[in-house]
This record gives C-alpha cells, structure tokens and sequence, in this order.
C-alpha cells in the first residue's frame, strides 16, 4: 500500500538544528577551496539541498531539474540555490557538467555539516518513488544506471548510506523550511521549494531551461 503524501507543513520537523554551528561547518568548492556554510549563504534567500553520493541516479535526475533554473532568475529575487554532496569535491565539477547544472555546488565528504543537521544515514529503501516529479527512471533501470556509474568511476563518490534534506533560509537567518530525508525518494518536489518563497511553479517536462517562471 502507498503511503500518504507528505504535505507542505508536514515537512517542517519538530527538532530543527543550531544554525551557528551549521553556519560555521567548513565545506570545499570545486576547486578544493574551504568555505563555510554562513559565508555560501549570506546576504540571499538560500535554497540548500544536501545531496546524497554522486553516483545516484535519484541525485542526479532530482538536480537535472534544478538546473531547469537560471541563476539570473534567482539573482533577480535574491534567491540562490546551493547544493552539497557527502563525496568528495573533486568531482563537483564532473557532476555539474553531466546534470548541466549551473548553481554552486560544494562538498563535506566527512559529513560533519550532515551530521549537525542530523540528517540520516542509513539504507533505507524508498517507499513511494513513483510520486516524486523529478525521477524519471524506474527502479529496475535506475539500479543499472548505478552500477554502469560505479563501474566506470571504479572510485566511491560519497557515502551511500547518507540520505539528503532541503533547507530554506532567510538573509537574516530565518529557517523558513527544512526537510530530512528518510530513504532516497523522499526529497521534496521543487515547487514545494520555490512556494515557500514566493516563487511561481515550474513546468519541469520542458527539457529546455526556464527563463521566466
């Protein structure tokens, strides 16, 4: 039986984290360049989706949509969307180019960031796929698309066990959302994202970019 969809307000948990600590959490660039999380947020209305191991297929259909996004668009509304990964962040820049994503991308392969959100780590498996937008691929050639990645990476790019979150924070350092992932599926669909802003929904079956939402 399918579980019930997750609404809107369903997603804010009741046990939040401490922003001063996440804010200080040291994460790498694509150039191995250190950057703390409150310097990569300050001054916008930051979208952060932590990502789960670059490898997963589910990662990089959901992030294939958010490259659907034009940072133009965002800077005009002083919004950005900023995506880290648990691996490490010398294949940022090979990630960004296979999803075409233009939105800045960092890396906490120890995970310390992740932990201090509290996201979870564990393999659970996902229950209710087939409601996510973003995911195109089914289960069956969504597993073969994972092994072809990993065999011809031959190196591990992330831990598999980390699942992902989306967090939305204010200029002043308002949590106005935050989501944890409880298995791979479970991310919240990108206009869920843009509505708590303010923002117009997407048409994500366009396989051209969106330049007015």
């Amino acid at each position: 039986m399918e579980p019930p969809e997750v609404s809107e307000m369903e997603r804010m948990p009741e046990k939040l984290f401490n922003l001063e600590d996440a804010d200080k959490c040291i994460l790498l660039d694509r150039f191995g360049k250190p950057v703390s999380l409150g310097d990569a947020r300050s001054g916008h209305t930051c979208i952060i989706v932590f990502l789960r191991h670059f490898l997963d297929y589910i990662t990089k259909e959901y992030v294939e949509d958010f490259s659907k996004i034009f940072p133009r668009y965002l800077k005009e509304r002083n919004v950005k969307i900023l995506l880290i990964s648990c691996g490490p962040s010398r294949f940022i820049q090979p990630f960004s180019d296979e999803t075409n994503c233009p939105h800045e991308m960092l890396c906490d392969s120890k995970r310390i960031i992740h932990n201090t959100l509290g996201l979870h780590n564990t393999l659970q498996p996902s229950l209710n796929g087939a409601n996510s937008p973003h995911i195109k691929s089914n289960a069956f050639t969504g597993f073969f698309t994972n092994v072809w990645r990993a065999v011809k990476s031959t190196v591990e790019q992330g831990d598999p066990f980390q699942q992902g979150g989306q967090v939305i924070i204010d200029p002043d350092g308002k949590i106005l959302f935050f989501h944890r992932e409880s298995h791979p599926h479970d991310h919240t669909p990108i206009n869920e994202l843009l509505k708590v802003i303010g923002m117009e929904r997407i048409d994500f079956k366009t396989k051209y970019k969106i330049h007015n939402v």
